[in-house]
């Protein structure tokens, strides 16, 4: 196995802690996966075993089939010598072992992130119906309390975020209710944790009650078993004699923790990351400051920075963000957002070389509208896939409803696409299947219904689709569903058939519960496994909110279904749609939000939106992470609640959170704005566009300004 340049160092570790900066397209998973390898072959793990700790399900099977396969090629057959699996299985593992440690029952379970939404809406229903409806409203301007009526449900839904957020960074900073109870006499009557509490103590009563811990319990409990009960430290310190750890710009305090301590006794840590793609940080825990320490005080920090992926102009168009970022940024507190390591090309590997083209394949230009955004997107997808049928094409963009906007533009004219988001089509479908199957059954005469049950069961790229509805709203629903039918044309006839079949198979069950008879519907209508894990989690809510209010009816069930901003459905698609990874294919258009692009590849990237609401460079822009409906002493709840944590452990905490938050915020968002460029492999389209200056006002960011002039710069010196 040949190694590149920089690549070689790493390959010669034999033990000791080691810090691996490693820039987008270096290969992380290929240089770990054979260090692993090595170590395993040369047998220097024994007696116990190699590591890899990552924080993605998908992540955990891809390094285990490419550890298996390095293996095999040495005619190496083993899986006893290596493990992999995420931090919270890692921390599940500890805690099985001695639960008693930290006074936890033996039968706990783990509260997946699908339950948890139930538990933490019914804890904050709770305090909403308790005083805290009141407390909400006086956080409000003055301007949003008139409109409460028509935007307080929204409003309600971020505040669940809000309380999320808070409530982990609470449990992450070990201050459990009963301790925060007793710092509530050091905070204003105002303050947003002390609104928080109440919140927080049903909500850790409940999982008591239930026999439950949240993912974050998980990591603080492991920890805490770890630290009192030596037998179990070095069970695991002897466990596990070498550990890598992947991402770990996206690490939390907890976790480095727990990684540190089970390294004590061999000494032997690798940590591999990119601070330059830490772009969890001002909605997670995570901070890139602890990869950055480690760097620091390493016995060895060994940097890849040879990027295969990219053209030499990609390349170079990244470097020189670094270097603008570094040396002339606006705010001088943001000149080290990026870490000074640049992107090299591979040498030394044939095999391994750079794409190369004869044209610039960088444009950046701006249009006078989003709408003229997405026509003209759409025009150069459809005449890059006629001329590089065989390349793959990544449309990235801010935020959830841009996705959907494009997704839907390109269906629309059979261009086919997948969705990354939080909110993608394929994520709401099952919900709106289920829904209309519900609403259909609460009135199964009505032919109305019935025609929106088909249309949702029908693809919308069938080209019988037209037809068949056309057809549906001329006749009864009773001949339809006994399969009355007399269509002229067969393959109509044949489509409309299946689906009637498939509805009288939900038909035919007998009277049942309806979590019961959700789970019946997902059967009989051949969903995939993905959706079926779906249709499951929408069966346990059911199941818990007729708990809550047995009279609930179909119609009102299929009626929260159907409510496409219900959040508690987009928390569930978030999680079990994420458990799979993604990989593009030619012939299919990505349309993904540019967080949901890190570690994922195009050899055309249409880069979209950059305004300065989307990408600010200056203190005075708009910020999305700022609540405009709250007064201004609570605009940022989040930036305010981490500040009064950080007071209440003794740490000084911040003078103006507020403008702290924004700094992390613009800091943040030029490593967004790295890791989007950095997707491209040939081609790249930088776009920017003028709002509507009266209802939003906004116009094309610093960012887009400065590299527009280093493109044309470039265009103008190749020729």
């Amino acid at each position: 196995m040949a190694f590149r340049d920089d690549q070689i160092p790493i390959m010669e570790y034999t033990g000791g802690t080691m810090a691996v900066p490693a820039v987008p397209g270096a290969g992380k998973t290929f240089i770990v996966a054979n260090l692993a390898a090595r170590i395993i072959e040369e047998r220097r793990h024994k007696p116990g075993k190699v590591l890899v700790v990552t924080y993605m399900n998908s992540a955990v099977n891809n390094f285990k089939s490419r550890i298996s396969s390095v293996l095999k090629d040495k005619g190496i057959t083993t899986t006893n010598d290596y493990e992999v699996m995420t931090i919270h299985s890692l921390a599940m593992k500890i805690l099985r072992d001695r639960p008693d440690v930290v006074g936890v029952n033996e039968e706990f379970g783990i509260l997946d992130d699908v339950r948890k939404v139930f538990y933490l809406n019914e804890a904050i229903e709770e305090w909403r119906k308790n005083n805290g409806e009141r407390i909400f409203k006086s956080l409000l301007t003055d301007k949003a309390a008139t409109n409460y009526r028509d935007k307080g449900q929204d409003w309600w839904k971020d505040f669940f975020s809000i309380a999320d957020c808070l409530i982990s960074e609470l449990k992450l900073n070990d201050i459990s209710p009963e301790k925060l109870r007793k710092y509530l006499e050091f905070l204003s009557h105002n303050s947003i944790i002390r609104h928080i509490y109440e919140i927080y103590r049903l909500y850790t009563k409940r999982l008591k009650t239930e026999g439950y811990l949240d993912y974050n319990d998980l990591l603080v409990l492991a920890y805490k078993a770890l630290l009192r009960d030596e037998k179990l430290r070095d069970k695991f310190q002897s466990r596990y004699t070498f550990i890598f750890e992947d991402e770990c710009q996206d690490s939390n305090l907890v976790q480095c923790k727990i990684l540190a301590l089970i390294s004590e006794n061999s000494g032997n840590l690798v940590r591999v990351g990119d601070l330059n793609q830490s772009i969890m940080g001002t909605f997670t825990s995570s901070d890139p400051r602890f990869f950055a320490d480690f760097c620091k005080d390493a016995e060895e920090k060994h940097v890849m920075n040879m990027a295969g992926r990219s053209s030499k102009e990609i390349i170079d168009l990244a470097n020189f963000l670094v270097e603008y970022a570094r040396s002339n940024h606006p705010v001088q507190r943001c000149r080290e957002a990026l870490a000074e390591q640049k992107l090299r090309l591979v040498t030394g590997l044939e095999d391994f070389k750079n794409p190369q083209l004869e044209e610039y394949g960088i444009q950046a230009y701006y249009l006078d509208s989003w709408d003229e955004v997405k026509k003209d997107t759409i025009k150069k997808i459809i005449d890059f896939k006629s001329r590089c049928p065989e390349k793959t094409i990544g449309v990235l963009v801010p935020y959830n409803n841009h996705v959907t906007e494009i997704a839907g533009d390109l269906r629309r004219l059979n261009i086919e696409c997948d969705e990354l988001s939080n909110t993608a089509e394929k994520r709401i479908r099952v919900t709106k299947v289920l829904g209309n199957m519900l609403r259909f059954l609460g009135e199964p005469d009505n032919i109305h219904k019935f025609m929106s049950l088909i249309d949702v069961l029908i693809d919308d790229n069938s080209e019988e689709k037209e037809e068949i509805l056309e057809f549906i709203s001329k006749n009864k629903v009773d001949s339809l569903v006994r399969s009355d039918i007399n269509l002229e044309n067969t393959k109509v006839s044949r489509h409309l058939s299946e689906k009637i079949k498939e509805i009288n198979k939900v038909l035919s069950v007998s009277q049942s519960s309806i979590d019961n008879l959700i789970l019946h519907i997902s059967t009989s209508l051949n969903l995939s496994t993905e959706d079926k894990a779906m249709a499951q989690a929408v069966a346990s809510f059911v199941k818990y909110e007729i708990k809550e209010n047995p009279s609930l009816t179909l119609e009102e069930i299929s009626e929260q279904l159907l409510d496409n901003k219900k959040s508690v459905f987009k928390h569930m698609s978030d999680i079990i749609y994420d458990l799979q990874g993604y990989e593009p294919v030619p012939g299919r258009v990505t349309v993904a939000t540019c967080h949901k692009s890190k570690g994922l590849e195009w050899d055309c990237v249409f880069l979209l939106c950059l305004t300065e609401y989307n990408f600010p460079a200056l203190l005075n822009a708009r910020f999305r992470s700022d609540y405009y409906y709250f007064k201004k002493e609570y605009t940022n709840p989040v930036a305010l609640g981490k500040s009064e944590i950080q007071k209440l452990l003794g740490e000084r905490g911040y003078d103006n959170p507020f403008l702290e938050a924004k700094i992390d915020v613009l800091n943040e968002k030029i490593r967004l704005l790295y890791v989007a460029i950095t997707r491209a492999r040939e081609y790249l389209y930088l776009v920017a566009h003028n709002g509507n200056q009266r209802f939003n006002p906004d116009k094309p960011s610093k960012y887009f300004e400065v590299l527009q002039k280093f493109i044309e710069g470039e265009r103008t010196r190749k020729g």
